[in-house]
């Protein structure tokens, strides 16, 4: 079934269009972006050497295609090849195991909600089961010993991302068996329903998002295939429900990792027909620019990337494209802006 599921995302099947209404689209006005090797803040430029990235504890099992999420300042790691059903929570300085989920999953999405207090916990939706999408979806209370499946999605999905906001929780791009998916789905965690709101204006499949600047940014991707990655950066706003467009990141792949550390988007990880991507870009919603990270030392796609506070994770993932799998978890801290 891997292997099937391996010959789909390489290109051998060309997906047809998924026919969705498209929204308005807005462009979000900033200057020029300037792709440099420095990582600026408001304290003045440093040199991206500067930074240096730590190994953290190897996660206890090597898995890529993964879903991750923080809650309550620990970090979840969810599902994937390698463990479909594993959960591993990493506090800061060691991993645990957590509630194994009900069935086995890879390239599903997760989140969490902090309040309200009767919908706050971790969430997964979707992802492959048996090599196909799943629209089931599930929730980890605060102190549960097992998950809850709540409302399924309108359709399946995998290969997409989540972002919360508030009680809220964004379901972006992705796949759904047989085309992209075009339709934002957002979830109300207390009440347990869905919605769809704008569409997103890139369809793709392996994409990351993060909630930046009090928008859900999606970044990369591709088109079903490792030779069709994206740079793309769209953001959507929930209060006038509508996508802004900003600058493309420098470097276009799928397969990748992003999370917010204030205002800036950090874009990591992702894989091509050569191999995988070293590269660490940085997106300062207020400047709307571009700039260089210092290189993931160990390349990989299929990752968990989140962040607590300042500090930026890489979780497992795989070191060569396709179906690999790793155990190397490593940490960036980045300075205050």
């Amino acid at each position: 079934m891997r292997l099937v599921l391996l010959a789909l995302l390489l290109g051998a099947c060309v997906a047809p269009g998924d026919g969705a209404p498209r929204s308005t689209t807005h462009v979000l006005q900033s200057p020029t972006p300037t792709p440099t090797s420095a990582l600026s803040g408001a304290t003045g430029a440093s040199s991206a050497a500067a930074l240096t990235w730590r190994r953290i504890p190897d996660i206890p099992t090597g898995r890529s295609e993964v879903a991750a999420t923080v809650f309550r300042d620990e970090v979840y790691v969810i599902g994937g090849f390698g463990g479909g059903r594993v959960v591993e929570i990493f506090d800061g300085q060691r991993w645990r195991r957590g509630p194994d989920l009900p069935f086995e999953v890879d390239h599903a999405m997760a989140a969490a909600v902090a309040e309200p207090t009767d919908a706050a916990g971790v969430y997964v939706f979707g992802g492959n089961n048996a090599s196909a999408p799943t629209a089931r979806s599930f929730r980890l209370a605060p102190g549960a010993t097992e998950w809850r499946e709540i409302a399924a999605m309108p359709g399946p999905r995998s290969q997409a991302a989540a972002v919360a906001q508030g009680r809220f929780i964004y379901v972006v791009g992705g796949f759904d068996g047989q085309r992209l998916v075009a339709p934002t789905y957002a979830y109300e965690a207390n009440a347990d329903r869905w919605r769809q709101v704008a569409p997103i204006p890139t369809t793709r499949d392996h994409l990351a998002a993060a909630m930046v600047a009090g928008r859900v940014c999606a970044i990369g991707g591709r088109k079903l295939s490792l030779t069709t990655n994206l740079a793309t950066l769209e953001c959507y706003d929930a209060g006038a429900d509508r996508w802004e467009t900003a600058a493309d990141a420098p470097t276009a792949r799928g397969g990748v990792g992003a999370a917010a550390v204030g205002n800036r988007l950090v874009f990591v990880g992702g894989e091509q027909l050569s191999g995988t991507y070293k590269e660490v870009e940085l997106f300062d919603a207020e400047s709307g620019r571009w700039t260089r990270g210092p290189d993931l030392p160990t390349p990989r796609h299929g990752i968990g990337v989140v962040a607590v506070g300042r500090t930026v994770y890489v979780m497992s993932g795989g070191p060569t494209p396709g179906g690999s799998q790793t155990r190397v978890s490593e940490a960036l801290d980045l300075p205050a802006q």
